[in-house]
């Protein structure tokens, strides 16, 4: 259940009563819920949607109406009940009919909305089912999850569902995932925007089978003619959408399929939570639907902290010692760097086969003594010495095979196998389903913390399997669910004791980018593969489709014909990840005093500005990257309810052409002022002209990128 700072309880008996205008019963800011007592309907939602819960004519729970009060306009779907599931190899529809039984309804208040719990209770099973929905202040979003409880006997669980919707037919959107070096695509395949119509009859599946963004992000848009409905998981591991198109209508489905769990008296089983909403087209920042949801739902007002960020990996790789880190940051914070992170390679028996080999002594988790004599601990009060806060590179889930069995070091039976098979020849993953292996994973990362003391954790993983082996706590089909709610308990409760530790997530790449691991995470790294800049620009507008640019990191970083020394042009290469995380890859001591002038130039002006990028939400204004390098690209970041915007253009190559912007989500009446971080100020002009006519934009000798930015002005006479 979550938090509460007030509450306002309900119980509902679905007996009609007198009829009555509904009552408010619940309410944060805009946040609401309220009860009809003629109809014993519930309403759920904010200021610009509800969403309306009852039983139906079979006497089941459904979902009956979802509407925008603002704009006063309905989102067609179909009454039905939206969860379903088998329990004990019966199909379980929750409601007050058979052998389920309804028991309360319950209307709360916490920290950041409100939250509505249908209680039901399985008499002959004897097994409670709780369907939760929730509503965040100034978002048009619906969170969901289901808990079910057994009073006495063991019983097995199939056919999970998040959610399933019929909708009227519309224009589907969805994002691909990291594909490319994890999944057998090309650099071109990543995180690209893709969208259809369905033909009458048709049926697409999306979805992963190891980690969450492999293949596709859990997130799916249906537009129609005046609004767009949005959907996703909150979750990292194996998942299913699923669009059927029958006439005019269209069902969605989320689900979890082939997984089968067990709920027992002493384990509760809670399935993943989801969420949908509708939002209005060409309303005021339309593109920022999600964002308080993000902010309040997920992040529980946790906020973004975009610092520019060096990396030793990609120009070090296992060959770190004290001496060259030392030296390395001293040159870093002269040219602006917040943020040093050590990667991987600190540790006893890293690079034993080469200078990039990694996996070797993974697990052991002391730091080498020959290469850190004076320990990690005098790295970490050396950078907040000289003004920079320390990081450090772990991947807590995998270990050597070299390493297992040791003394004090993991056990060979909190492996995961699939049939007998640890999924590599050097290297296994940890069954963090099985106690002792996440308790030994916990008390590595507090005896690390407490040690060393870092800023901030990059938590990686570069390998999956789904665990189906015996005695690990889980069954043969639901090593996958088990595994990935362990690691959110091991985050969560990283956040409780150390709740000023910022963690990036990566595996391999952003092979697990979702909005589960939001929550427990302050920074993704989107793509191993971070030249060229085209590329990066490509994931980030990917990216920025789903999630907040301050939570998106990438690295500037010597690359083909990308050089940063004597590059042709520079500010391209910074700006093209300054939209994002700025973040830096390079030896230092191989720039020349020019090149770090020019370099320590281009990070103060994205400090300039990243403030706005730790509150903004993001939108393309043209297509995502083009990759045959001859056209313009452009995102915009729109912060404070619109009142301040930024405006990436790029341009591939030079070339006389032109690009006119039209911002979106401006305040129609209000006064901007318009800077470019090149040529200075620009003018002052109202939103709703910039909207309509927009900003030209031209190739210039100073830079091929640009950077605008809007800021509405106070009321003149």
């Amino acid at each position: 259940m979550l938090a509460r700072t007030a509450a306002a309880t309900v119980l509902g008996c679905w007996a009609a009563t007198a009829n009555a205008a509904p009552t408010i019963v619940a309410a944060r800011e805009d946040a609401f819920i309220a009860h009809d007592s003629g109809t014993d309907g519930w309403t759920i939602g904010s200021s610009n949607l509800s969403l309306t819960i009852g039983l139906d004519t079979t006497r089941a729970l459904a979902l009956q109406r979802i509407a925008n009060p603002a704009t006063g306009r309905t989102w067609d779907i179909t009454p039905a009940p939206d969860f379903g599931i088998t329990a004990g190899g019966e199909r379980v529809t929750l409601g007050s009919a058979g052998t389920v039984t309804f028991v309360a309804a319950d209307a709360r208040t916490t920290d950041f909305g409100v939250v509505l719990t249908f209680s039901f209770e399985h008499r002959t099973q004897r097994l409670q089912f709780s369907r939760v929905y929730a509503c965040y202040a100034g978002s048009p979003t619906i969170e969901t999850w289901t808990r079910v409880v057994s009073a006495s006997a063991d019983v097995a669980l199939t056919d999970l569902l998040a959610w399933r919707l019929t909708m009227p037919v519309g224009h589907v959107r969805w994002l691909g995932g990291l594909r490319g070096d994890s999944a057998g695509g090309s650099v071109e395949d990543a995180f690209v925007v893709a969208d259809r119509d369905l033909d009458p009859g048709e049926r697409i599946e999306l979805g992963a089978e190891g980690r969450s963004s492999e293949t596709f992000v859990p997130l799916l848009f249906v537009d129609g003619e005046t609004d767009e409905f949005f959907g996703a998981l909150m979750w990292s591991g194996a998942w299913r959408a699923v669009l059927e198109r029958t006439g005019e209508r269209l069902r969605a489905t989320l689900d979890f399929p082939g997984v089968a769990t067990v709920v027992t008296p002493s384990r509760a089983v809670e399935l993943p939570h989801a969420f949908f909403g509708v939002r209005a087209h060409g309303g005021p920042d339309e593109s920022g639907a999600l964002h308080e949801f993000v902010m309040r739902g997920i992040r529980r007002g946790r906020p973004f902290t975009p610092l520019v960020t060096y990396n030793t990996w990609f120009v070090y790789g296992t060959t770190i010692t004290e001496d060259t880190m030392v030296a390395e940051m001293d040159r870093a914070a002269a040219i602006g760097v917040e943020l040093f992170v050590i990667d991987a390679g600190w540790y006893v028996g890293a690079g034993a086969t080469s200078d990039f080999d990694f996996e070797a002594g993974l697990g052991t988790w002391q730091a080498d003594p020959d290469r850190f004599p004076s320990g990690l601990a005098s790295l970490a009060d050396y950078a907040h010495g000289i003004g920079m806060q320390f990081g450090l590179w772990v991947e807590p889930e995998r270990v050597a095979l070299s390493t297992v069995d040791r003394p004090g070091l993991a056990r060979e039976a909190w492996l995961v196998t699939h049939d007998g098979d640890y999924g590599g020849q050097t290297m296994a993953q940890l069954c963090l389903a099985r106690p002792e292996a996440r308790q030994w994973v916990l008390d590595r990362l507090v005896a690390l913390i407490e040690q060393v003391h870092p800023d901030y954790l990059k938590w990686d993983n570069n390998g999956w399997t789904n665990c189906n082996r015996s005695g690990h706590g889980h069954g043969t089909s639901d090593g996958n669910l088990q595994q990935v709610q362990a690691l959110y308990g091991l985050l969560d409760e990283l956040r409780r004791q150390y709740p000023d530790l910022r963690i990036e997530n990566v595996s391999g790449g952003g092979a697990r980018i979702d909005f589960g691991m939001l929550a427990y995470s302050d920074t993704a790294w989107m793509d191993d593969r971070t030249s060229p800049s085209s590329h990066v620009r490509h994931n980030i507008e990917g990216l920025t489709f789903a999630f907040p640019p301050a939570y998106l990191l990438s690295f500037l970083i010597d690359g083909e014909n990308e050089p940063i020394a004597g590059a042709y042009d520079l500010p391209l290469y910074t700006r093209s990840r300054g939209a994002a995380v700025l973040g830096l890859t390079y030896r230092t001591d191989l720039l020349d005093d020019d090149t770090a002038a020019l370099l320590s130039a281009q990070i103060g002006e994205y400090k300039s500005y990243r403030d706005t990028i730790a509150r903004a939400n993001a939108s393309l204004l043209t297509l995502q990257t083009p990759y045959d390098e001859s056209g313009w690209d452009a995102l915009q970041e729109l912060a404070d309810q619109g009142r301040t915007a930024l405006i990436f253009a790029f341009k591939s190559e030079y070339s006389d052409d032109r690009l006119v912007v039209r911002p979106r989500g401006l305040l129609p009446d209000s006064m901007y002022s318009v800077l470019s971080v090149d040529q200075g100020p620009l003018g002052v002009e109202r939103g709703d002209l910039l909207m309509q006519d927009g900003i030209e934009l031209a190739a210039s000798s100073t830079s091929r990128a640009h950077v605008l930015l809007l800021r509405a002005r106070s009321p003149e006479p």
